[in-house]
């Protein structure tokens, strides 16, 4: 018999069964009989443990004691009993769903009662756009009309609320600072009036005029002065007026990282891209700010100016004679291209605009004296090359102008769409004009109700005059618009358009007086516009008076459009300071459409000017130096990338496969590698101006402490950009060729199915060469059988891709016929059709078996350039892109076809980077 303490034996299996776990500690098994023990070991040993015991026998086996039951209760896993309805591994619907009808029956009760009730909150009542994550704990964030709901339901729920203004400071620490910081003021306003104390003064109050910020000549000015609680967040950028406004509802530029010395706002945080095609195309406004584009103030003799002017370009005889009279007196705007001259050649600076202020008519003889200024308005990456070759220009003038650094005393708004001069007509309320000149403008302004596009307005279109503060009249209210059946109205709104070309004295623009914006930029605080608005009626408005100074602005009307479709932007020049009390009320401002104007970021730019068909500049502008920046600064982006994705999937360019024996991609898949178009470099040969390049495993590359490192060259230093105009002029046979260099832009369109991507490869046509006919030879020459595995390209790879040209009529494909053929190779073709095996019909594509019937991609030495800008474009319904193109192979292909209306002409083959699939595609010179 055994002891009646020993351990019951256990059932077979059980140990592969978990016991459910009880309140109450398990006993502690007894020691075996005869526990091992070693004679060398003379501390006592620990209870042994069963093999087939649980885990929550370790614990009661050891040393200590039971641990409690809380710890058993929350280790253990509760368990259920089967299912009444579930018998021998069968379930019983019936008997389930009796079990389960009180549950059902109280759903069903419960989405009968809710269907009826109200389910959503009022936070959840507001558009998409006016929600926030905090909410729920301020009703002031909903629209006036859910506030009491909001209110109500806070009340009902407990919600605490928080309100800054108001909240005393709870903790130790925070109570300390606030007496600090109370101490310090009384101090300091104590030190006020002692330092007016010793200067004679003792109860009247001095008011001291603040220090106009001084504007050097000849030099570049420092960024101005803002909060000093901002400064030290400033140090390496400058922030936009808006700053603050679009770090709350933007993506900027990351904080080490500025674009072009100013902190940008990319994108919304919101979706906008579709918005962004439908504002520009349907209704609505998209507002940018734009006080990062460069202000050059060029100042001098009016004979000066001019040799200036046509020394960076602007040699066309149409601004110079009688016709330009109108731009050379202020009246109208001038946007085209800067140039400058380096080393026998012209380099293209960057797209500019220029403003001149008008002067009071003069003798002729006098005419070369008289004094002229003019604003060059110029994008942030060429500011630096155009002051430099402004500056040596002026030297070499006799007088010499000066120039002036405008670019934190002038700031701008951009605003486009059909719903944009409305805006404009609600926030801009004109101020008591003081001249004649001002009135006109303003009167042509007010005229301008009902206009849907500004790009219908003649070409350099400008407004001068000035405005009140925007502040005084907030909220903005709509204006009053004609209706679109109205015919008169439309009568007027024409007459009102062709106005704009009328001769008309003009006076000076105020937007040119230092003084005029140093007073606009002192606004009364809004603090004191409160207490004017609080002494009079609710509602009401409050007028300007001597203590609000007015804003002068000058606003431009521009083109963007190359073909039929037109899409105008307005661009409002004015003070640096006053752009933020604007754009408030610009963001406010209630469009008859409905909504509010729509802000955008840089994407934004750079995406409605990709569906306009035009290059952005600098990303589509390599041959310039602000271009060869951004695409060594783009190269180094893409590549952390590339390094960053997991080895298993990047993109492998070495074992890229393109057919005919081919491996690898044309030159660094992740840059537009000019170097290979050039012939700078071969095609395998890395990149020498990427400081950040890994090896294949992703870890630095290592280099030898005693190597010396050699100031890296600028491998993009020799290419230049030409433009259209300077292209065209190559094209004559008795001109000279372009530049070996030289690259071009071109607008590519794909014909058929495909979307380009940046930094795609772009192959012309290759040509058909065919086979030497000798005069004595008995048996006329033929080309050879092509074979696949030979690693050349098939004869006729060009008729394949004409081939993939889709046509206007029957979708079915036509036939290629040669008929340069003659009649004895006619034979043997119609012998080898008639001998041969019978072909499959359909006959498959060429290449089926590897690239899917696709056609293969010409070789390097057809590669003509690159995609610098791609995607799909939404206004077309299809693939475009934007290029730069090699100018001689351009010249090459032009050349090429005798008949400018030739359909096989400017054709080619666009494939992305890391893919062997290619899309037919045709460009066109912009």
């Amino acid at each position: 018999m055994p002891p009646q303490n020993a351990p019951q034996p256990k059932p077979a299996g059980a140990s592969a069964v978990k016991s459910v776990s009880t309140n109450k500690p398990k006993i502690r098994p007894e020691a075996s009989e005869n526990p091992p023990q070693s004679k060398s070991n003379k501390r006592k040993q620990p209870p042994q443990q069963n093999a087939g015991s649980n885990k929550l026998d370790k614990d009661t086996d050891s040393g200590r004691g039971p641990k409690r039951p809380k710890m058993h209760e929350v280790r253990s896993i509760a368990a259920q009993k089967s299912h009444a309805a579930l018998k021998d591994g069968e379930l019983n619907v019936q008997s389930f769903v009796n079990s389960l009808s009180f549950e059902m029956n109280a759903l069903d009760e419960s989405m009968r009662r809710t269907r009826t009730s109200q389910s959503s909150r009022a936070f959840q009542r507001v558009p998409f756009r006016m929600r926030r994550r905090a909410a729920a704990h301020n009703f002031r964030r909903v629209p006036k009309r859910l506030q009491k709901r909001a209110i109500r339901e806070m009340e009902e729920d407990n919600t605490p609320t928080a309100n800054s203004k108001t909240r005393k400071p709870k903790t130790t620490k925070a109570r300390i600072r606030a007496e600090t910081a109370r101490r310090l003021g009384i101090l300091a306003k104590r030190k006020r009036l002692q330092k007016l104390k010793s200067s004679g003064v003792d109860k009247e109050t001095i008011s001291i005029r603040a220090a106009r910020p001084k504007i050097r000549r000849n030099t570049v000015n420092e960024p101005i002065i803002t909060a000093r609680k901002f400064r030290r967040r400033q140090i390496s950028k400058t922030w936009l007026p808006t700053h603050l406004w679009h770090t709350k509802r933007a993506r900027m530029t990351p904080p080490k990282e500025p674009l072009w010395r100013f902190s940008i706002p990319l994108t919304p945080t919101q979706k906008v891209y579709r918005p962004t095609h439908r504002i520009q195309w349907e209704k609505g406004a998209m507002a940018w700010d734009m006080s990062y584009m460069s202000t050059i103030g060029l100042s001098g003799p009016q004979n000066s100016v001019h040799n200036i002017l046509k020394s960076l370009g602007l040699t066309q005889e149409a601004l110079w004679n009688d016709k330009a009279k109108r731009w050379r007196s202020g009246a109208m705007h001038w946007s085209g291209t800067l140039t400058r001259k380096s080393n026998d050649s012209v380099q293209i600076i960057g797209p500019a605009t220029i403003v001149w202020n008008p002067e009071k008519g003069v003798n002729d003889a006098d005419q070369r004296k008289q004094f002229r200024q003019l604003y060059i308005r110029i994008h942030p990456s060429a500011f630096l090359e155009t002051f430099n070759e402004l500056l040596r220009l002026a030297k070499a003038q006799n007088p010499r102008p000066y120039i002036e650094d405008l670019r934190f005393e002038i700031g701008s708004i951009d605003i486009t769409g059909p719903d944009s001069t409305e805006a404009l007509l609600g926030v801009l309320k004109p101020y008591p004009p003081k001249s004649e000149g001002e009135q006109s403008h303003v009167s042509k302004f007010e005229s301008l109700a009902g206009l849907k596009d500004p790009g219908t307005l003649p070409f350099g279109c400008l407004l001068a005059f000035s405005v009140a503060d925007p502040r005084l009249r907030y909220p903005p209210r709509q204006v009053t618009l004609p209706r679109v059946d109205d015919h008169n109205a439309q009568k007027a709104l024409l007459e009102a358009i062709s106005s704009f070309r009328g001769e008309e004295e003009i006076n000076p623009h105020q937007l040119f007086d230092r003084d005029a914006r140093f007073k606009a930029s002192k606004l009364p605080s809004q603090q004191s516009l409160n207490r004017r608005r609080g002494k009079g009626a609710p509602g009401t408005n409050l007028k300007p008076t001597t203590i609000d100074p007015p804003i002068p602005i000058i606003l431009l009307a521009s083109r963007h459009s190359i073909g039929s479709q037109s899409a105008g932007t307005w661009t409002l020049m004015l003070p640096w300071k006053c752009v933020l009390p604007i754009w408030y009320s610009l963001m406010h401002y209630p469009l008859s459409t409905g909504g509010n104007p729509w802000f955008g970021g840089l994407d934004e730019i750079r995406h409605l000017t990709f569906e306009r068909g035009l290059p952005w500049f600098p990303g589509d502008f390599p041959g310039t130096d602000a271009g060869k920046v951004w695409e060594l600064d783009e190269r180094k982006v893409r590549q952390k990338l590339w390094n960053r994705r997991p080895k298993a999937k990047r993109v492998n360019w070495e074992s890229l496969d393109l057919g005919a024996g081919r491996k690898g991609e044309v030159g660094i898949g992740w840059a537009c590698d000019y170097e290979v178009l050039f012939g700078f470099k071969k095609a395998d040969e890395p990149d020498k101006m990427l400081v950040d390049e890994k090896d294949g495993d992703g870890a630095p590359e290592q280099k030898s402490p005693n190597e010396t490192q050699a100031a890296p060259v600028n491998p993009l230093e020799s290419i230049t950009q030409l433009s259209k105009s300077t292209f065209t002029a190559h094209q004559s046979p008795t001109s000279e060729p372009p530049p070996p260099t030289s690259l071009v832009t071109v607008n590519i369109r794909i014909l058929g199915r495909g979307i380009a991507n940046t930094c795609a490869r772009v192959y012309r046509l290759p040509d058909t060469k065919p086979a030497r006919v000798s005069t004595q030879a008995e048996v006329p020459a033929t080309n050879p059988h092509y074979k696949k595995n030979e690693g050349k390209l098939p004869p006729n790879l060009r008729d394949q891709w004409l081939a993939q040209k889709p046509s206007k009529g029957s979708p079915r494909k036509k036939v290629v016929v040669k008929e340069d053929l003659d009649l004895e190779t006619r034979q043997q073709l119609l012998a080898q059709q008639l001998l041969g095996p019978p072909e499959p019909y359909p006959p498959p594509p060429p290449n089926s078996e590897n690239i899917q019937g696709h056609p293969l991609c010409p070789g390097e030495e057809d590669l003509i350039g690159f995609v610098t800008t791609g995607s799909f474009n939404l206004r077309d319904g299809r693939g475009d892109a934007i290029g730069s193109f090699s100018a001689t192979r351009v010249l090459e292909e032009l050349r090429r076809y005798r008949n400018k209306n030739d359909p096989n002409s400017r054709l080619c083959v666009v494939r992305n980077a890391g893919q062997n699939i290619g899309w037919l595609a045709r460009w066109e010179l912009i």
